[in-house]
């Protein structure tokens, strides 16, 4: 005998929905506010340039405005017997350079000195503090470009020759196509240890793709690719990973709990001092 339902099968889906409905909540979440700190990002390398300092303060997730410029600090860079007051660009807040270009040295430890900072706005001025020492790196041979093709996407694979030094080290890799520099940002930074192939001769490691779909990076005979290899430290490379996962984001099912990107910069300052040793190799696309 067939079922005699009570409901017609329209009101139950209505009542079916309803039901789901009633499982959701839209839920706002307060983020609260804390003190502001010092952010920093410095850097000094082996190019002929007048190194940089850049200073700011931290604000809150929602400001929706970009990071206030904290001028008028002082700041010092010290290595060697070397004492050198960097001084604030003319038209750019909060940005510091070394009075003249010169060159960092391998195995050469850089301190940065901050001071006369108010970061916390509290009336009391702070001090801050990092070190760097330039890691010597490997010895850059060359790069290929070898063309791949699928059919879900195709370009120019990079591949590097280099000879890896018995140290550990780490690694940060840039393209540049022309004068264009590829990754410009952050998210798009390669970085890695030598783990794999440490006091090693490197045959043909890949360190970028460049994809015709893209008309930024899409080849053509006569372009010139430059590979830029950075020799970086520990906290250099675990400051980029971090500041990675935090702009991707992280798989909810495995990740840990979220956590401040690291940071060298002592008194509960945030961001990134460092120093590192550029190397670049180019190869021209031919006919």
């Amino acid at each position: 005998m067939a079922r005699n339902n009570k409901y017609p099968k329209g009101v139950l889906l209505v009542l079916a929905l309803m039901g789901f409905a009633a499982c959701t909540e839209l839920i706002d979440i307060e983020l609260d506010s804390t003190f502001q700190r010092l952010v920093v990002f410095g850097t000094v390398t082996s190019d002929s340039v007048r190194h940089q300092v850049q200073l700011t303060t931290s604000s809150d997730y929602f400001s929706n405005r970009p990071s206030p410029k904290v001028s008028g600090a002082l700041v010092e860079l010290e290595y060697g017997n070397n004492l050198v007051i960097l001084e604030e660009h003319d038209t750019i807040p909060g940005l510091y350079r070394t009075p003249a270009a010169f060159r960092g040295e391998p195995q050469t430890t850089y301190h940065l000195h901050i001071s006369q900072v108010d970061a916390d706005g509290d009336g009391a001025d702070e001090s801050y503090y990092a070190e760097s020492t330039m890691p010597s790196g490997l010895k850059l041979d060359s790069i290929r470009l070898t063309y791949f093709k699928s059919p879900f996407f195709s370009g120019y694979q990079v591949f590097m020759y280099a000879l890896d030094p018995p140290t550990r080290e780490w690694y940060s890799f840039k393209i540049w196509k022309n004068s264009d520099l590829l990754t410009d940002t952050l998210s798009k930074y390669s970085i890695q240890s030598d783990d794999f192939y440490n006091g090693s001769y490197i045959y043909g490691l890949p360190v970028g793709f460049l994809m015709d779909e893209d008309p930024r990076e899409a080849l053509m005979p006569g372009d010139t690719v430059t590979l830029e290899l950075n020799s970086i430290d520990l906290d250099y490379y675990n400051f980029i990973v971090d500041a990675q996962l935090e702009i991707m984001g992280n798989n909810p099912l495995f990740s840990g709990p979220a956590a401040n990107v690291r940071s060298n910069i002592d008194n509960q300052g945030k961001g990134i001092f460092t120093a590192y040793p550029v190397q670049r190799v180019s190869a021209i696309l031919s006919e």
